[in-house]
C-alpha cells in the first residue's frame, strides 16, 4: 500500500509540475491525493512531509524530463478530461544547455518542398537556438540519390528562411563523402563493422536468431579489401557494411544494422564519382559530431535510429548530444509525404507544391499565413512527448487563430459580394460615405457614392425575414413589404442585422475571384481600389475572411 500511494503522489506531482511549467505545489498534490483517498485525513502530517519530498524530486527535474515520465507512468494524465490545456507563451528549458554553446539542427530529405509538419520541427529548433543564442544548422540528407528532387536544393533553404529569421547555415551531407569513408575504414580498423554479402533474407533469419554472418569474423586486412570491392567490383545489392552490435539485443533492429550500400544512380551534385553511400543513422552520427551537436530535437518515430547512433558515438567515445523524442502528429484524413505529392504533382493531381488544396509552405504562403503564427504555435505545443491524432482542419484552425491576431492588428478592410444580387432600398438618400480601412489604427477611408440601388449576397437575400437590417458602415433599413429606408445614425435598440454590400455602380466596383483552399473558385464583386492590392499582400473581405492577392484571384486564408 505505501508503494500504490507514493507512485499516486508521483503521478499528481508530476502533473502538477507539467501543467505550471516545472513546479509543482504541495498543497494542490496534497488536495487532489485527499480528494481520491479521504480516509487519509487522520494522517495529513505524515502524507504531507511525503508529498514534501516527492515534490521536492519531481521540481528538481527539467520540464521535458517530468512530460517525459509523466507519459511513462501515466500517459492519461498528460490531458486532464474537462480542463482547457493552458497555452505555453515560452520553450520550456533545454536540459544541461549553456547560453551560446547550444547546437542544433534540422535535416529533411530533399525528396521534395517543406510541409506543415516540417516547419513545426525546424522552428522549434530555431526558437530554441533564439532561446540560448545558438547555433542552427539546416543539414540537406541528400545521399539517397533515386529520391532527390533536384528543386528542393533551392526550395528548402528558401522556405526556411521566409519561415525563421533566425540565422542558420546550410550544409549538404554529399559534400562529407571523404569524412564518411575515413570514419567508417576507422570502425573497420577497430573490428566495429564488417563487410557483409549475404542476401537480406539470408541475414534476416541470421539476426533473428542472433547468430553471426559468416563474414563478421574476417580479419581486419580482409575487411578492408571488401571495403575497396564495395567500390569498384561489387554490384548494386550485393554487399553492404554493418555496424557490429552485441548479437542479443532484445531489438532485432539493433543487431548489426547497415551503415552503407551501393547505389549505381547518378547523383545530381557529386555525378557518378561515388557509388557507396552512407545510410541515414551512419551519415547523422558523422555530421552530428563533426557539428559539434548538443540537442537533437526528432520524432518518437526515430528512437531506434537513435540507439543506432548511440552506437557509432560509444565506439569513438564521442559525447553524445541530448535527444528529445516528440509525440507524432497523426493526421486521421491526411497523410503527409513530400515524395508521394511529388508523384501527384507529376500525374496532374496538383498544379504544383503551391497548389491551394496542399498543407506545405508554398501552398500556405500563398495564401496569407504568416511565418510567425507557425512559431507561436510551435512554441505553444512546444517538445511535447504525447502523440495527437487529429484532422488537418483541427490542427491548422490553431494556426489560423495565431495568424488572426496578427493580422488584426494591421490588414486593411474591404467589402466582397459573392453570388451578388442587385436590391433597390424605397427613399434612401444620396451619400457620400466614408468607410474605415480599419476599425481601430488610422489607416485611411474608403469613399462611395450611394444611391437607392446596391449589391448584396444572394444568401444574404435569402436569409432575410421581416425586421431591421443595416448597411455595414452606411444606414439602417426595414424589411417589410420591400426594402425602405429607416435611418443613417447606428441604432442598437433596433438590433439590426449587419448586412455587407457594394453600390451598384459599375464605376465603382470590379468582378472578383477568391480561391479557397478546397481548389473552388468564389466569383463575386469587390471594391474597385482592390485591384491596387499588391501581390502578396493580405487583406479582409469583412464578413468573409482575410485573403491574399495572387496574380489570377485572391487566395482565401481563413475566417
Amino acid at each position: 500500500m505505501v508503494k500504490e500511494l507514493k507512485n499516486l503522489i508521483l503521478k499528481y506531482a508530476l502533473k502538477n509540475a507539467v501543467s505550471y511549467n516545472g513546479k509543482a505545489n504541495t498543497s494542490a498534490v496534497l488536495g487532489k491525493i485527499l480528494s481520491e483517498k479521504p480516509e487519509l485525513r487522520s494522517k495529513i502530517k505524515e502524507l504531507g512531509k511525503e508529498i514534501s519530498g516527492i515534490v521536492a524530486n519531481v521540481n528538481f527535474m527539467s520540464l521535458i524530463e517530468q512530460e517525459s515520465k509523466l507519459i511513462e507512468i501515466a500517459p492519461e494524465m498528460m490531458q486532464e478530461k474537462g480542463r482547457k490545456p493552458e497555452v505555453r507563451i515560452s520553450l520550456p528549458d533545454l536540459p544541461n544547455a549553456v547560453n551560446s554553446k547550444v547546437v542544433m539542427r534540422f535535416e529533411p530529405s530533399p525528396s521534395g518542398a517543406l510541409h506543415i509538419g516540417h516547419a513545426i520541427t525546424f522552428l522549434l529548433n530555431a526558437e530554441y537556438c533564439r532561446k540560448y543564442s545558438g547555433k542552427l544548422f539546416l543539414r540537406i540528407a541528400d545521399t539517397n540519390a533515386p529520391e532527390i528532387y533536384v528543386p528542393a536544393y533551392k526550395m528548402i533553404p528558401e522556405e526556411a528562411k521566409w519561415l525563421t529569421n533566425y540565422p542558420f547555415t546550410v550544409k549538404y551531407q554529399s559534400d562529407n563523402m571523404k569524412k564518411y569513408y575515413d570514419y567508417a575504414e576507422k570502425l573497420i580498423r577497430m573490428g566495429k563493422a564488417y563487410v557483409c554479402t549475404c542476401s537480406s533474407l539470408s541475414f534476416k533469419k541470421l539476426v533473428d536468431k542472433g547468430k553471426a554472418c559468416a563474414h563478421r569474423e574476417l580479419s581486419v586486412e580482409e575487411q578492408l579489401k571488401e571495403w575497396k570491392k564495395m567500390h569498384s567490383k561489387y554490384k548494386q545489392g550485393q554487399a553492404v557494411l554493418r555496424i557490429k552490435t552485441n548479437l542479443n539485443e532484445k531489438n532485432p533492429a539493433l543487431r548489426e544494422f547497415p551503415a552503407f550500400r551501393i547505389v549505381d544512380s547518378t547523383h545530381p551534385k557529386t555525378g557518378k564519382k561515388y557509388r557507396v553511400w552512407p545510410l541515414m543513422n551512419f551519415s547523422v552520427a558523422i555530421d552530428d559530431y563533426l557539428s559539434g551537436m548538443t540537442h537533437v530535437i526528432r520524432g518518437k518515430d526515430h528512437v531506434v535510429n537513435t540507439e543506432r547512433q548511440i552506437f557509432i558515438f560509444n565506439y569513438f567515445g564521442w559525447k553524445k548530444p541530448y535527444y528529445i523524442h516528440l509525440g507524432r502528429i497523426n493526421f486521421s484524413n491526411m497523410h503527409l509525404s513530400a515524395t508521394q505529392t511529388r508523384e501527384a504533382i507529376k500525374k496532374g493531381k496538383y498544379s504544383g507544391w503551391d497548389d491551394i488544396r496542399l498543407p506545405f509552405i508554398a501552398a500556405l504562403r500563398k495564401r496569407g499565413i504568416l511565418p510567425e503564427a507557425f512559431s507561436k504555435y510551435a512554441i505553444e505545443i512546444g517538445p511535447s512527448k504525447v502523440d495527437k491524432t487529429l484532422s488537418i482542419e483541427e490542427f491548422m484552425h490553431k494556426i489560423y487563430d495565431y495568424n488572426k491576431k496578427i493580422l488584426d492588428e494591421h490588414t486593411r478592410r474591404y467589402f466582397f459580394v459573392d453570388n451578388p444580387v442587385k436590391i433597390k432600398i424605397k427613399d434612401a438618400p444620396k451619400l457620400q460615405a466614408k468607410v474605415p480601412l480599419h476599425p481601430e489604427k488610422n489607416l485611411g477611408f474608403r469613399n462611395f457614392k450611394t444611391n437607392r440601388e446596391f449589391y448584396i449576397s444572394r444568401e444574404d437575400l435569402k436569409n432575410m425575414k421581416k425586421g431591421n437590417y443595416r448597411l455595414m458602415h452606411l444606414f439602417n433599413f426595414v424589411n417589410d413589404k420591400g426594402f425602405e429606408f429607416h435611418s443613417e445614425e447606428l441604432k442598437p435598440e433596433l438590433k439590426a442585422k449587419l448586412i455587407h454590400w457594394l453600390p451598384a455602380d459599375s464605376k465603382q466596383i470590379i468582378k472578383t475571384s477568391i480561391k479557397m483552399p478546397s481548389g473552388k473558385v468564389e466569383k463575386g464583386l469587390s471594391e474597385k481600389n482592390t485591384s491596387e492590392v499588391r501581390i502578396g499582400q493580405v487583406i479582409q473581405f469583412e464578413r468573409f475572411g482575410f485573403c491574399c492577392k495572387q496574380k489570377e484571384a485572391f487566395w482565401f486564408a481563413h475566417k
